[in-house]
């Protein structure tokens, strides 16, 4: 028979079984997002309309065309696709929304990950409190903060942070007992790393730092065993996660962020804190949806104010809890970066330590508050149902009431709610009341119910579970859905159909500011205005290619190009027509109209004169309204040595085939000559001459060319990611091993006694 914390029968909280708590959190998710679950609209809102639905809409394309999508034409000139990360290529649990109607199942794909999080972290709460009731409050916390509902309209980061309790179990458990315990957190973190969720693995595996210090410094567990196992379980995540690691180390090493982000942009406001009692305190709304000032990123990090008074009492005089010292001062510490240089620990960090410039916003070092705080509040639910003198009394209770009311009160009327309308400071006063409301009755329920016999205890228990989960789920308005035709392919426009891979379209960067400076009241017409302009990645739904798009890695060269220049409006016509592009989006009359323009190049051409240039001299000579790209192009000094081609001569240059990964033609000239291909330098790209690779150089500082000889032949230019293939086989050997190791350890007489 179950025993009770306090010793005296059958535990009080034991109907809270994994399989109902399962149940449980699945229903609340149903009930949130009603319309998205039953298939009648769909996410649509920030980037999930122009960025994320995109993405997924070109990996499912090329998934039926039975295609891996190494790289990606149509954005940006031409960038790799796979290697972004956050695409979830190899995340296996895309093959949701890649077999299942889109626009129902990419939205989702996004809420199974909040009910994913909250179940991993109710066992891991329960593992380490052994008190159902306070595992299934830190469960629909994690799942329902305000990070998670954030983060579903990007599926990598909510991907990621679903996993982090799952890889905080498992590693730590990994370390301690070792065993089959080692290939199970191996796997959770290679399904965390290829879910593409870069900064919730930052932040998961420096809270692992910590406790593995911790049980270290402790010394319960031999610590060379220790060592050894956490290696090994780091090994075998990088195995795991080779496929996807190699190729994006190797972009890595060929781009950079882009130039207009910097690493102490949209950090926390330094009253930011006050958010975590009243979470619209200083913000404003947009299209109905609030944010902070100056921060666009996270909309709440919102946990509840009964998991922010509980996370402190995790302190009080006691036994405490193995971790509490390491996951509150890492908490702590995070909260300071979050300021980013409103304090000097961001500013000496980010100048000592590189890593912490990996996490592009400060304002996502929050992420590792909002996972610590539901658990340390799980340690004092624990506690508080740990024998008579633990108990709250009546009049600490009411004080400790009295004081959280009284700061939520101070917060929401603040009277310098800086850049605020009347509506908007109205809305953070009736947030703020509700906050009350909601604390004083999860406390009323809470305390009320330890007087009641335990037959009934249970249903309490339910009430003051749905009770922080109406709470957080009522933090601020959720964005606006929309139907799901506002996703159909083939969006009519005023022009004739591009011939797919011979053209590209133009938005200028003035245009493009005021596209994302749109915000109609009407959703779907806000949508749908965006798609017309091609924000973004729109391009991608209907598969028309353009020159710039939304990534978090660009290639170097480019993105000198694009930004220095062809954003800048420096950009010469004559440069437009060999970036080919077709259709220009300009403004007239307060409307959007797509100018055609005649004169401009294929995206395969031969027969220039070549020039050597370098660096800004490159630059010059392609922004020189001289340049004229159909009869030179610009190479690198290093090519001169090897370049035999030394006039500009007339070639015979046959049908070109264009598919994603590779161009194919046959080319007639009387000497040798240069064939220049205006789609970005990369490494990976590799021309074939009559089947014989030839050498591709950097031409027009960011583009690609290499030379043919005299006389008739077969060219070919594919797309060869060498580097993902040798990561698949290191990650097909791994999954082996882990395999073979697990089922290994399941033999008669191999596993240890428990």
């Amino acid at each position: 028979m179950p025993i009770s914390n306090d010793g005296q029968g059958p535990s009080s909280n034991d109907w809270l079984t994994p399989w109902r708590f399962a149940i449980l959190l699945l229903g609340l998710v149903a009930v949130s997002f009603p319309q998205v679950v039953s298939g009648l609209q769909t996410f649509v809102y920030r980037d999930f309309g122009v960025y994320t639905y995109p993405l997924a809409f070109s990996f499912r394309e090329h998934f039926w065309r039975g295609e891996l999508p190494l790289w990606n034409p149509l954005n940006c000139c031409g960038v790799p696709f796979l290697a972004q990360w956050l695409t979830q290529v190899l995340y296996p649990p895309a093959l949701f929304y890649l077999l299942l109607p889109l626009s129902w199942s990419l939205g989702v794909f996004c809420l199974l990950h909040l009910f994913w999080g909250g179940l991993g972290m109710y066992l891991l709460a329960h593992r380490w409190t052994g008190n159902r009731l306070a595992a299934g409050f830190a469960g629909i916390v994690f799942a329902f903060n305000g990070v998670m509902l954030s983060s579903l309209i990007w599926p990598a980061t909510v991907a990621g942070l679903s996993w982090m309790p799952w890889v905080v179990s498992l590693t730590t458990r990994a370390w301690r007992d070792g065993g089959r315990a080692v290939p199970l957190a191996a796997f959770a973190g290679a399904m965390q790393m290829l879910s593409g969720g870069e900064e919730s693995v930052l932040m998961t595996w420096t809270l692992l730092g910590g406790l593995w210090l911790a049980d270290f410094l402790r010394g319960e567990i031999p610590r060379g065993r220790m060592l050894v196992r956490a290696g090994v379980v780091v090994v075998l995540i990088a195995g795991l996660s080779a496929a996807q690691l190699l190729p994006f180390f190797e972009l890595l090493d060929y781009s950079r962020r882009q130039q207009s982000i910097f690493a102490a942009t949209w950090p926390m406001p330094v009253d930011g804190w006050a958010n975590f009692l009243v979470p619209l305190f200083q913000c404003r709304s947009y299209q109905g949806i609030f944010m902070q000032p100056d921060q666009m990123l996270i909309n709440s990090y919102y946990v509840g104010v009964v998991t922010v008074v509980l996370a402190l009492g995790a302190a009080w005089p006691g036994r405490l809890h193995r971790y509490f010292w390491p996951m509150a001062l890492l908490a702590a510490l995070c909260l300071v970066l979050a300021l980013g240089s409103a304090t000097p620990v961001y500013t000496w960090l980010a100048r000592h330590f590189a890593v912490v410039g990996l996490m592009r916003f400060p304002i996502k070092f929050v992420i590792l508050p909002v996972f610590v705080l539901p658990l340390l509040a799980a340690f004092t639910l624990s506690k508080l149902s740990f024998g008579p003198e633990n108990r709250v009394t009546g009049p600490r209770l009411g004080g400790i009431c009295a004081a959280t009311v009284a700061a939520i009160l101070l917060v929401a009327f603040w009277p310098a709610q800086a850049g605020t309308s009347d509506a908007d400071r109205h809305a953070i006063v009736f947030n703020g009341v509700r906050r009350v409301v909601y604390f004083a009755a999860i406390v009323s329920v809470w305390y009320g119910a330890q007087k009641f016999s335990r037959p009934g205890l249970w249903r309490w228990q339910l009430v003051m579970l749905l009770l922080v989960w109406f709470d957080l789920f009522q933090q601020m308005p959720l964005p606006a859905t929309v139907s799901r035709s506002a996703y159909a392919p083939n969006l009519p426009r005023d022009w004739a159909a591009l011939q797919p891979g011979a053209a590209r379209v133009q938005v200028p960067a003035s245009v493009e500011a005021a596209l994302k400076q749109m915000a109609l009241s009407d959703v779907t017409t806000d949508f749908v205005g965006r798609r017309y302009g091609l924000l973004a990645n729109c391009n991608l739904l209907d598969g028309i290619a353009k020159c710039d798009g939304f990534y978090p890695l660009y290639l170097s060269s480019y993105a000198a190009l694009f930004y220095n220049f062809y954003r800048d409006g420096q950009t010469t016509d004559r440069f437009l027509d060999f970036l080919g592009v077709a259709e220009r989006l300009d403004w007239q009359d307060g409307r959007m109209v797509w100018q055609p323009r005649a004169a401009f190049m294929p995206l395969l051409t031969a027969g220039q004169l070549p020039h050597f240039a370098d660096g800004l001299d490159a630059l010059e000579r392609l922004t020189n309204a001289d340049f004229d790209p159909q009869r030179e192009v610009v190479l690198p000094a290093a090519a001169k040595p090897f370049i035999t081609a030394s006039n500009s001569v007339a070639v015979n240059l046959g049908p070109v085939s264009y598919t994603d990964q590779k161009i194919e033609t046959h080319i007639e000239a009387p000497s040798p000559t240069l064939m220049v291909a205006a789609q970005t330098y990369y490494p990976d790209w590799h021309p074939y001459v009559d089947g014989q690779p030839a050498r591709l150089w950097q031409a027009n500082y960011a583009f690609q060319a290499f030379e043919v000889p005299a006389g008739a032949h077969q060219i070919k230019l594919v797309y060869e990611d060498r580097q993902f293939r040798v990561g698949s086989v290191i990650s097909l050997g791994t999954l082996g091993g882990c395999v073979v190791f697990y089922f290994w350890r399941r033999r008669p007489g191999t596993e240890k006694p428990a």
